[in-house]
């Protein structure tokens, strides 16, 4: 079939959510059938390489990923893209963005480390206790993270930094709130990308959105962009969705902000199986 499946993580693949798995098991089933029906997939996330090596001990098979929204690409067990942001003018940006809307903490992901989580403010100590226990409640898809804003500020002296998250709160109508504020972020950085998931804005280097990234893949691979099937859920496939918008899918419980700009609507990952699998496998 030769085939891509470009697929998104989180509120995509390991929706609905599993406390014991990373990926529910028709959606494991599903991309195995893919995968040995002679097609290739990837992942495309904001999470990094770590956790997407992880997924191939539940899938049993090898794929490709995006990580970090595109900064790290992985093709065929090579990198081929390798991109970050130097800590000198994160510290400018993060300066900024704390001048300009007054976050309650980054998360910021750099070369080597793990997440590093800065409290920018008392009265986030709270919600960041909160965010703690949702840690812990996401099971097997936790990531380590070290809250620290000495080892978080050591990092802008000198790291490569392939992603930045700005946290403003679990208020009511976030989605709104992020969504306004990625245009202001856009407006007064345009060296660098920025984009927007339910309760975060990312800030990651310039040219490295999701888009961009899996058309630089396909490129790399040679793989015609008609072959190419999108899944995701979040402001930051939005970019996938316009370049690859002939077989895009969002999935049915995104915002409608989001939604508009897919071709199509589905409920989860393994539909896919007999709205793309079996029908390919037919017209064969």
């Amino acid at each position: 079939m030769n085939k891509l499946l470009a697929v998104d993580l989180d509120g995509t693949l390991l929706y609905p959510s599993k406390l014991f798995r990373i990926i529910p098991k028709k959606n494991v089933k599903f991309l195995r059938r893919w995968i040995d029906a002679g097609n290739k997939l990837v992942m495309v996330s904001s999470r990094g390489p770590h956790f997407m090596e992880r997924l191939k001990e539940e899938i049993e098979r090898d794929f490709d990923y995006i990580s970090y929204t595109s900064s790290y690409i992985v093709a065929n067990g090579e990198v081929i893209r390798d991109v970050s942001i130097s800590g000198k003018e994160m510290k400018f940006i993060t300066d900024r963005v704390f001048e300009l809307y007054k976050p309650l903490a980054y998360l910021m992901d750099a070369k080597g480390k793990p997440m590093l989580i800065k409290n920018l403010n008392v009265g986030a100590n709270f919600l960041l206790f909160l965010y703690k226990l949702y840690w812990i409640f996401q099971g097997k898809k936790r990531e380590t993270y070290i809250l620290n804003n000495k080892k978080f500020d050591e990092e802008l002296n000198g790291g490569k930094i392939y992603k930045l998250m700005v946290f403003f709160g679990l208020r009511g109508k976030n989605n709104e709130i992020s969504r306004e504020i990625n245009k202001g972020l856009r407006e007064h950085f345009t060296d660098v990308e920025c984009s927007w998931t339910s309760i975060v804005n990312e800030i990651t280097p310039k040219d490295c959105n999701k888009g961009f990234g899996l058309q630089y893949y396909c490129d790399y691979l040679k793989i015609n962009p008609k072959d190419v099937y999108v899944v995701g859920d979040s402001g930051n496939d939005i970019t996938m969705f316009n370049l690859f918008h002939e077989n895009s899918y969002c999935m049915a419980k995104a915002y409608p902000s989001v939604k508009k700009y897919a071709a199509h609507t589905i409920s989860r990952v393994y539909k896919l199986d007999k709205l793309v699998l079996e029908k390919e496998k037919n017209n064969e």
